[in-house]
């Protein structure tokens, strides 16, 4: 990959990992009511989902989504559908020990996460059309953007759950708690409704 394509493709890897959306909301969210180190599993599972996921629409999952509508349709419903159940158990979480409020994704969770979340998907069509697909290098440009992926959406989700972490204390004083997940429900679920209406 040509290194003025390759310092393009890094702003946008960067930009889009860090800029709010799903998995940067549910980091903080689990910075905030479970502490960073319960964030860590979708630290590890968020980047691992993605790079799976772009590697298998870059290996051809795009052509079968562009001759399957219906599919992107219910992926589109699926997808806004899981965030803002997400959404309505955010925002009815009380406290810090409330058994209703929304718990930390392992692993696994984070990584399957990826497959109803609009924004990975964005991101990934628009990144793999755009610097992979029909390139005579495919393979190495697909593994360098494996690279440039991975490391900053684990440093974003790093960030934005230690950041969530840092407010533990502060926001488990009084009414704070319960306002701020009502924010965060209230976000999440204003992210679904705009994320469908695309």
């Amino acid at each position: 990959m040509p290194l003025t394509e390759f310092i393009a493709f890094s702003i946008f890897a960067w930009i889009g990992s860090f800029t709010p959306g799903p998995n940067v909301a549910i980091a903080a969210t689990t910075g905030v009511n479970h502490g960073l180190r319960a964030a860590l599993p979708q630290v590890m599972g968020v980047p691992l989902g993605f790079v799976l996921m772009m590697w298998a629409v870059g290996m051809g999952g795009a052509a079968v989504l562009q001759g399957a509508p219906v599919l992107v349709v219910l992926m589109k419903v699926a997808g806004n559908g899981y965030l803002l159940w997400l959404a309505w158990r955010l925002c009815f979480s009380a406290s810090l020990s409330d058994s209703k409020s929304m718990q930390p994704l392992s692993v696994q969770e984070a990584a399957l996460f990826q497959i109803v979340n609009p924004k990975a998907w964005m991101m990934l069509v628009a990144s793999t059309s755009t610097y992979a697909i029909g390139q005579h290098d495919f393979l190495s440009r697909m593994s360098w953007m494996s690279i440039g992926f991975a490391l900053p959406s684990a440093l974003s989700l790093l960030t934005w759950a230690w950041m969530g972490d840092r407010l533990r204390h502060w926001l488990s004083q009084g009414q704070r708690l319960r306002s701020f997940n009502l924010l965060m429900g209230i976000s999440l679920a204003l992210t679904a409704v705009w994320m469908f209406s695309l």
